[in-house]
């Protein structure tokens, strides 16, 4: 069987990635005010960070329309047997939606729409995964109960100094966003694979009790694997994320087979959490066996 697969602009893998695995991207929109820019072909991360410097407006985002996946549905259904499509938690966008009721427009049956529970490379690597397992001729069965398995598997936590965006897009409170900032609060966040919403696991005051909560977290979810894919991510702050990477890289156990991603994120992701973030996203276990 032939199967072709489909994710998001949110994913966060790099263009190496996905044309060595022909992924297929559906892009979500990125606006600032009346200007509108397509994720990944209008605008990148590096323009979009430059943008928020410039320009007056917050960004905010939109999802891809059902139209939007029936199309790229129906162009690989002429070149595949089945397709795969996997995005964004639908806790946190309706892309996932628009993905579902494409499908049922064409068929069910030819048309597999997982939600990650997660975003950026959390998504990333679950793709990643699906794209491994076509390439090596798992049976779609098998490729489908493996990706339940690894989505149970997979961390994405992140922190930001800045919390002006999360109150836009009311992921925080006005308060709690103000007194963060005062206090020098950071916030500890998680994307939960249970509910495929935010979720907060701790404040952490300073910079550097920050970095070294985020490595800790890293490190105590990977501990007991022998194989583990580790993303770092960031929005406009390199230096955190290296030294995150540098950190976790010099206490990890020896015996962890491990592989690191490092990319910024989106720019539709970066209309929510802006340029202070920095993450992590982490897949482990006995999923990564082939």
């Amino acid at each position: 069987m032939k199967i072709g697969l489909v994710t998001d602009s949110t994913c966060d893998l790099n263009k190496g990635i996905i044309e060595k695995y022909n992924i297929n991207i559906v892009p979500l929109t990125v606006h600032f005010g009346v200007k509108e820019f397509v994720d990944g072909i209008d605008i990148n991360a590096d323009k979009f960070f430059k943008m928020i410097d410039t320009e007056d407006k917050m960004p905010k985002t939109s999802k891809p329309s059902k139209y939007d996946f029936k199309s790229t549905y129906d162009d690989l259904l002429e070149k595949y047997d089945h397709v795969i499509s996997i995005h964004v938690s639908k806790g946190l966008s309706g892309t996932y939606d628009s993905a579902a009721l494409a499908a049922n427009d064409i068929s069910k049956d030819k048309i597999t729409v997982i939600d990650s529970s997660s975003i950026s490379l959390g998504l990333g690597f679950l793709v990643l995964l699906a794209a491994k397992l076509i390439k090596n001729n798992y049976p779609l069965k098998d490729i489908e109960n493996r990706l339940e398995k690894a989505k149970k598997k997979v961390k994405c936590i992140f922190t930001v100094e800045d919390l002006t965006y999360m109150k836009e897009g009311g992921r925080i409170g006005k308060a709690r966003a103000f007194l963060g900032t005062i206090f020098n609060i950071n916030p500890i966040i998680e994307i939960s694979t249970e509910t495929g919403k935010v979720n907060p696991l701790d404040k952490v005051r300073g910079n550097e009790r920050t970095l070294k909560k985020m490595k800790d977290l890293l490190i105590d979810n990977v501990k007991n694997d022998k194989n583990a894919w580790i993303g770092i991510m960031h929005g406009d702050r390199k230096n955190k994320a290296e030294n995150l990477k540098k950190q976790v890289n010099n206490n990890i156990p020896g015996f962890i087979n491990k592989e690191f991603f490092e990319e910024r994120i989106s720019p539709t992701l970066g209309c929510h959490v802006g340029p202070s973030v920095y993450a992590f996203a982490i897949l482990s276990g006995e999923v990564l066996g082939m």
